[in-house]
């Protein structure tokens, strides 16, 4: 009989939420028992448990009673450990028989939601500020060359902040994705489960490690903690790394900020699918998303690679061009999304364009990709398997670089200003003023956004 991926949320209360999680992290027999007890009374229906059937406790609800605990979560800014919570709800990985699909959704106390397979979104002697251009352009196949690291760094102004003694330091990245390698890069946490893969053990070829060098570019000083996917990338494997990147913002205050360069590359037919990720807001994966910005972790996520001119070829013809590309998480008011510019400031043709499908104005920012930075000539990964740090994939960790560095420079600033700055000092491109569907409200620009901190600091007049 066939088998259905699904999360199953149950609506029962766990007491002393963070420690029932941190047990089924340290042991699969732990997360096996409470498992089979979420399950118990579903008997006769077709569920199967599996190595990454682990229950995550949910806090928010999607209702006005998500204020009252959120509120309480931006306390998990300070290095020190907070009290315990009690969970709202719990839900559950397992797989179904389609057969009986139906049946399970009328359970009272169960309510089913798609656990749902994301994408990963990779597909001279001039002074590089003299060749970007203000009114942007178009990069689409074959694209322009990629750019060196130092071309970059110039772009964004990052070196007038160094100057100033900020590099990044202090700051703790959390990146989620595929893995990282820790041979390479700084990686000094994470998470993961018994038997599954460990922070800091992925190949230098891998798609976090590639996130993990364009992190690096704005912020050289800041570390990373490594939440890789157990398994096939799915939401349900992302809700388990937002639910234990919460726990450890709960016991010390990190990390400071996430990357997250993966998504969706098409619309199901909301009909057949009216709880996907792309179509309801109160999937878990968003609730649990939301729960991480009001513990103050700004959340940086990629725009996706299916726009109108040059979609990647992963991309479902549902999923492409302006309207239909921005969608699931990185389409919430809450995150940073970002868009893919080269060094000449031309939109590169891939970079998804809104509206979005939360908050219609998306992307929040465009950020710069095609880097020689993990991939490339002399670059760690060489150019066996990509040619240069490519897609919106890699134009996230940039951006997520530059927050970084500023946050190592003004450590209090929340998520909400933190994205007002950046959007405010966005250096303006498209047919708009201030904001349009390409570029959001313009490419990213460190020595603008650190400026604009310190005058309202008053460190300056």
């Amino acid at each position: 009989m066939s088998k259905l991926s699904v999360l199953l949320e149950f609506e029962q209360e766990m007491p002393e939420a963070f420690a029932s999680f941190e047990a089924t992290a340290a042991s699969d027999h732990e997360a096996e028992r409470q498992a089979e007890s979420l399950v118990a009374n579903l008997a006769g229906l077709g569920i199967e448990l599996d190595e990454l059937s682990v229950p995550v406790p949910m806090f928010a609800q999607g209702n006005e009673g998500d204020r009252t605990i959120l509120s309480r979560f931006a306390a998990f800014a300070a290095p020190t450990p907070n009290p315990e919570e009690t969970a709202r709800a719990v839900v559950l990985p397992v797989e179904v028989d389609r057969a009986r699909l139906e049946e399970l959704e009328h359970r009272p106390g169960v309510t089913v939601w798609p656990n749902s397979e994301l994408s990963l979104f990779d597909t001279g002697n001039e002074d590089p500020i003299d060749l970007a251009w203000s009114k942007g352009g178009l990069d689409c196949r074959p694209f322009r060359p990629g750019i060196s690291i130092a071309v970059i760094r110039r772009l964004l102004g990052v070196e007038g902040v160094w100057l100033e003694g900020y590099r990044g330091q202090n700051i703790i990245v959390g990146i989620i994705d595929e893995g990282i390698s820790g041979e390479h890069y700084p990686v000094v946490g994470g998470f993961s489960r018994p038997n599954a893969r460990r922070p800091g053990t992925a190949p230098i070829t891998s798609h976090g490690s590639m996130c993990a060098a364009d992190v690096l570019i704005a912020a050289p000083a800041a570390r990373l903690y490594d939440y890789p996917f157990l398994g096939v990338p799915n939401s349900g494997g992302a809700l388990q790394m937002f639910q234990a990147l919460l726990d450890q913002r709960r016991l010390d205050g990190t990390p400071h900020l996430t990357n997250n360069s993966y998504g969706f590359v098409g619309v199901p037919d909301p009909r057949q699918w009216p709880n996907h990720e792309v179509h309801n807001i109160n999937h878990p994966l968003h609730r649990k998303v939301r729960e991480v910005v009001a513990a103050g972790v700004a959340c940086f996520f990629a725009a996706g690679n299916c726009g109108a001119d040059c979609p990647s070829g992963n991309c479902h013809p549902s999923g492409i061009g302006a309207g239909k590309s921005i969608h699931a998480s990185n389409s919430l008011a809450e995150v940073v999304t970002v868009a893919a510019v080269n060094s000449r400031h031309e939109r590169i043709g891939y970079s998804s364009q809104g509206p979005g499908k939360f908050e219609p104005r998306k992307p929040d920012l465009a950020s710069y990709s095609h880097i020689f930075a993990n991939f490339g000539p002399g670059r760690p990964a060489g150019t066996g398997s990509q040619p240069f740090d490519n897609g919106t994939s890699a134009a996230t960790p940039v951006a997520a670089g530059v927050a970084a560095l500023l946050l190592s420079a003004f450590p209090d600033v929340d998520p909400d200003r933190l994205k007002r700055v950046l959007t405010a000092t966005a250096t303006r491109l498209g047919e708009t003023r201030d904001f349009d569907h390409d570029y959001g409200h313009g490419v990213i620009n460190a020595a603008a956004a650190y400026r604009w901190l310190r005058r309202a600091s008053g460190a300056i007049s």
